[in-house]
């Protein structure tokens, strides 16, 4: 049971200045100047601003975790051919160095980016990494480069049956480029489960208290072991899994702490389903009362994915995942369908110098937009996309409202979001995402987040060194070294 708590001199987002008091894991009060109760812990809240607990609506647990471990291959960490060519041979001298003259390790890279070595292929991570397998996936998670160390190791050879996706070169020699084949690569290494201990730690001392793992291909494997990172305690947020038909009926677990979220559907413009087989699999999942969510980040994909929702008439929770490039008319789709849209604002600042040299100039208007959407009313969340971008939210917000790339451009302003519009983003309801900040209230779950600052300053400064205390059912997953408890005397 969590330790009963007030807080107190709390300010919330109204302005009002309160004590809240927590017990059995539901807010129990909100009032001036409450009594404290024996036995209760004190924090004084000191008129920083009292928040619902955020939400990550979009974002890879396992895959983060795995990332955390990797070696980034890609900006802002490595720009160029020369960067990785020396992250790539120091991170090999450390594993001799560390007893491993074998090779037996292998080198994991992650992040890559084409505009970091347009050249990246089995070819050329020989001549850096020659006696070492090496294994280098490009962030959008859609490639991995391997070495012909790895290849070997893996017993792929070009005269044995591939799939497509094994590409080869005019010869028929693999390039060591394989495309959307993560299922098939993943067989061939033994399936291991990264913590999830100092990720969670981590999303905690954002103010985040719960997640959506949108994972396409998340079966019952990958259930099964989120129940056991959260039954060990390593997960400490709640969270919502996304998924295969094979989640379909499964009840919540861990105290109703995990639950199955929409059917993740991935559409990659270069290999569209068949219109008519998406359009049945939407209308299943609905049939089993499951909303869909849908990758899209190109125009075709995006006017796709409409496309399907319309024949198969959309229901309350369906979502479009990412919706990077939406112009006017797929706007007023969107807002027709009354589906929500789960976007990512801080890739503007992640990637926003390489997206102005890459995306054409007629679509930098439509990018990763914020005011747009919710002028038509759209219902807008946002995720971190994790591994593939920043965990935290905090700079996201920042993102939304600013739009500036990393070297200050303003890209698109007129889709700035105010400060109270960017911290609804995440701060609204998990199952529900989109539909505004969540107001605090009695009787309510004690999912919350304490700043150190007011709202006022908060406006002029986003920023997650704020965060000093975060709550998830009143049990709590982050406190600041700055926060002291004071236990009321039980006498």
């Amino acid at each position: 049971m969590p330790t009963p708590l007030l807080i107190r001199r709390a300010q919330l987002y109204s302005g009002e200045v309160v004590d809240v008091r927590i017990e059995a894991g539901v807010i129990a009060a909100l009032g001036e100047r409450l009594v404290p109760k024996p036995g209760e812990h004190l924090v004084e809240a000191s008129g920083g601003l009292l928040l619902p607990g955020l939400h990550d609506h979009h974002l890879h647990l396992f895959a983060t975790a795995a990332a955390r471990e990797s070696l980034p291959c890609g900006p802002p960490q490595v720009s160029d051919e020369r960067q990785l060519r020396a992250v790539l041979s120091e991170r090999a001298a450390e594993m001799v160095s560390a007893g491993d003259e074998g090779g037996e390790r292998w080198i994991r890279g992650v992040a890559f980016h084409e505009s970091v070595c347009p050249a990246l292929d089995r070819h050329w991570l020989d001549a850096v990494c020659p006696n070492r397998p090496v294994r280098i996936q490009h962030r959008s998670g859609m490639m991995w480069v391997l070495n012909s160390q790895a290849l070997a190791r893996l017993n792929i050879c070009a005269e044995a049956p591939l799939p497509d996706g094994a590409e080869r070169d005019a010869d028929g020699v693999l390039t060591g480029r394989f495309y959307d084949l993560d299922d098939w690569l993943g067989a061939r290494f033994e399936r291991t489960w990264p913590s999830l201990d100092s990720l969670s730690a981590e999303l905690a001392s954002f103010g985040i208290t719960a997640l959506t793992d949108t994972g396409a291909r998340n079966g019952l494997t990958v259930w099964q072991a989120l129940v056991a990172a959260c039954e060990s305690g390593h997960l400490r947020q709640k969270l919502l899994v996304m998924g295969t038909e094979e989640l379909d009926g499964l009840a919540p677990a861990c105290g109703g702490r995990l639950g199955v979220g929409p059917v993740k559907i991935y559409l990659r413009e270069s290999d569209l389903p068949d219109l008519e087989a998406l359009v049945q699999r939407m209308g299943a999942a609905h049939h089993c009362g499951r909303a869909v969510a849908i990758h899209c980040v190109t125009r075709v994909e995006l006017t796709f994915a409409l496309a399907a929702l319309r024949a198969a008439g959309a229901i309350p929770g369906d979502r479009v995942e990412h919706a990077a490039i939406a112009d006017d008319d797929a706007l007023a789709e969107l807002a027709a369908l009354g589906v929500t849209v789960v976007t990512q604002p801080h890739f503007i600042a992640e990637r926003g110098d390489q997206y102005l040299k890459a995306v054409e100039d007629w679509d930098i208007p439509f990018l990763y937009r914020g005011a747009g959407f919710l002028k038509d009313a759209i219902a807008l969340a946002a995720g971190s996309d994790a591994p593939y971008g920043s965990t935290d939210p905090w700079a996201a917000m920042a993102a939304a409202m600013n739009r500036r790339t990393r070297l200050g451009i303003e890209m698109a302003p007129s889709e700035q979001l105010t400060a109270g519009q960017a911290l609804a983003l995440y701060g609204g309801d998990l199952l529900r995402p989109g539909t505004g900040l969540r107001p605090l209230a009695c009787g309510q779950q004690a999912d919350l987040c304490l700043l150190r600052v007011g709202w006022e300053q908060l406006c002029k400064d986003f920023d997650a060194r704020h965060v000093q205390l975060t709550l998830c059912d009143g049990e709590i997953i982050h406190r600041a070294p700055a926060v002291v408890l004071y236990k009321v005397n039980e006498e």
